[in-house]
């Protein structure tokens, strides 16, 4: 069972693979492999990672605001939304925006955030991890880092396929921008007091880890549509 907003959060991912030509057999690969290399974790199994789940819920649905940080934020920008009650999810990269972490929840991130994403989960923040065809190396790379660290972070773990892997979720979307769009919302965070800042439809981010911009530029047009059809797309600069 998908854990989508919307069915459609979740069927597009088929029609990104197509138009992309990717291979949802490389996809199934990654996150099969991913969840067998944490399923006796000492930091990360199964039942850690769904108490994560639990608290990052309870901390979302308890905000007054959900501010979701994109790639293309301003540090001006966030003047705003430093309210009592504010709560920040960062779409990978975009948490190095942030002065600190005492409002963020997690990060959700397929893990080409680079420094920033890599700062914040050394110093024991959540991040969502995502797994796809071409990010085996650098999820391996990366938990393997992080967990010797002495506060290693809290994961939760994603994946963009259909069928149901235990201890993963599929919570629908494409890019980190709009999959933790859908992240919030599946959570049941309700849509109005959720805010998107830094989404940009011709700007490639100061906050964009590892990219190419020309196929940055073609995914940010699945990320409008997604964010568009979930009733987000007011927030998207163009």
């Amino acid at each position: 069972m998908h854990e989508a907003p919307t069915p459609n959060a979740f069927l597009i991912q088929d029609e990104v693979r197509q138009a992309f030509g990717w291979s949802e057999v490389d996809d199934i690969e990654s996150a099969v492999d991913l969840q067998l290399l944490l399923e006796h974790h000492p930091h990360w199994s199964p039942l850690q990672r769904e108490h994560t789940l639990q608290r990052v819920e309870k901390q979302l649905l308890g905000a007054q605001r959900v501010i979701i940080l994109g790639a293309a934020i301003e540090e001006n920008e966030l003047v705003s939304y430093n309210r009592p009650g504010d709560i920040f999810v960062a779409a990978d990269g975009a948490v190095g925006a942030l002065p600190g972490y005492s409002q963020l929840a997690c990060i959700v991130s397929d893990l080409d955030g680079g420094e920033f994403l890599n700062t914040a989960a050394k110093q024991g923040q959540t991040v969502v991890v995502h797994a796809h065809g071409d990010n085996k190396q650098r999820w391996a790379e990366s938990l393997s880092s992080w967990q010797q660290c002495p506060q290693p972070p809290s994961l939760i773990l994603s994946h963009q396929v259909n069928q149901t892997i235990l201890g993963m979720h599929n919570f629908g979307g494409f890019t980190d921008g709009d999959r933790a769009l859908c992240f919030v919302l599946s959570l049941g965070v309700h849509p109005k007091n959720v805010e998107l800042v830094g989404f940009s439809l011709n700007q490639v981010g100061q906050w964009s880890g590892i990219t190419i911009a020309e196929t940055k530029l073609k995914k940010l047009e699945w990320m409008e549509r997604i964010v568009s059809e979930l009733g987000f797309g007011h927030f998207i600069k163009k």
